[in-house]
């Protein structure tokens, strides 16, 4: 079996979740699997599914940023030699920077995949807020030229977007969707007859999290206050928080309920015990909320841009409305709700869509079509 390496700064906790644990499973049947990441302290833990190394993680974002992707070369170097890594999955262009520059120099020779969830410099500058932003820009986009012209394959979550990278570096690619734990998200409850609205993501302002309070806020008032918005994500920006804290209490809007981030079992019991997922974002790469709703059979309202549109509109269990606008959500809500029929199709439609994407030994499959392709 292939040694496969995954090289990212994913957080992976040092007592791996059941949902990791569950990916590293269904993967170990075809590969070797290694995880090059940062926590706390630099430590090299064996899971049997996985052996995951971790560089030390610093206080200071652009410390640990700086070191992670730039200075960090020896350390890779060391690690990718000593394991005998035939394929490293960078999680993003920037990430591939170290491994570029090794193959380039001919100091080690393995596969090099990049993955594409988007684009990440969108995302970056959309989560944090970064100085010297046109500089940021300007590198970034000198790096991805560069680690894209000389990766081996493009591993992508949306055809459009890996579409158009592959005919302009001329690579070959693969496209499917990241990992969803298929035996924690699975139907469980009669979520037809629930009142409640759901969403799951960071309170951040690129999810619409306030756009959703005041929708919500307007739809309640033409409904008699006769349903629940469930809230549920972690909260990095505390200003934009507390600021949907603010109008909520200043207008007085009942039945909205905050929850920090959940554990994965956790997320899919609220999310059979909902009637539908909504979603507000101005930017997605392909997302996985999307796919673990349809598994729990949960229709979504979501926002027509690209991530969402394809392949999730009314055809995979997702009704569409153009971003910020209230009466588009909020009629296409009315709709739902008073429409039992539409629940169940969009329901079974969803449901279908995310089985096609996620279901038992997809992920598996896929990546050993990753190795055929980067070994034919």
């Amino acid at each position: 079996m292939k040694n496969l390496l995954f090289y990212g700064t994913t957080p992976y906790s040092i007592s791996l979740s059941s949902s990791d644990f569950n990916k590293f499973s269904e993967l170990s049947k075809s590969f070797n699997l290694f995880v090059y990441s940062s926590n706390k302290k630099a430590q090299y833990i064996d899971h049997k599914v996985v052996k995951i190394f971790y560089t030390k993680k610093f206080k200071n974002f652009l410390i640990n940023y700086l070191y992670f992707y730039f200075f960090n070369i020896f350390s890779f170097y060391k690690f990718v030699k000593n394991e005998k890594i035939d394929i490293v999955s960078a999680k993003d262009p920037i990430t591939a920077l170290i491994p570029t520059l090794l193959l380039k120099l001919r100091i080690l020779n393995f596969k090099l995949v990049i993955e594409h969830h988007g684009d990440f410099l969108n995302l970056l500058l959309n989560q944090r807020q970064l100085y010297f932003k046109k500089f940021t820009i300007y590198l970034s986009s000198k790096i991805s030229n560069f680690t894209y012209k000389n990766c081996d394959l493009i591993r992508g979550v949306h055809e459009e977007q890996t579409k158009l990278l592959e005919n302009k570096y001329k690579k070959i690619t693969s496209v499917f969707p990241a990992w969803v734990d298929n035996t924690t998200f699975y139907h469980n409850n009669n979520n037809t007859k629930s009142n409640n609205i759901l969403f799951v993501g960071n309170i951040i302002p690129r999810k619409g999290v306030l756009f959703l309070i005041k929708a919500f806020d307007h739809f309640q008032k033409n409904n008699d206050d006769l349903y629940q918005f469930k809230i549920v994500g972690g909260r990095p920006n505390v200003q934009y928080f507390e600021e949907c804290q603010d109008y909520i209490s200043k207008n007085n809007i009942p039945n909205i309920n905050f929850y920090d981030a959940l554990k994965p079992d956790e997320v899919a019991k609220k999310m059979n015990d909902s009637a539908i997922l909504v979603m507000a974002s101005n930017f997605e790469g392909l997302p996985r909320v999307l796919i673990e709703s349809g598994l729990c059979k949960l229709p979504s309202l979501a926002t027509n841009i690209n991530g969402i549109s394809t392949p999730f509109n009314s055809k995979g269990g997702t009704m569409l409305y153009e971003i910020n606008n209230t009466n588009e959500f909020t009629t296409n809500l009315e709709l739902f709700f008073k429409n039992d029929q539409t629940r169940l199709e969009l329901a079974m439609k969803a449901f279908q869509l995310s089985e096609s994407l996620s279901g038992s030994g997809v992920f598996d499959e896929n990546w050993r079509k990753i190795q055929e392709s980067l070994y034919e």
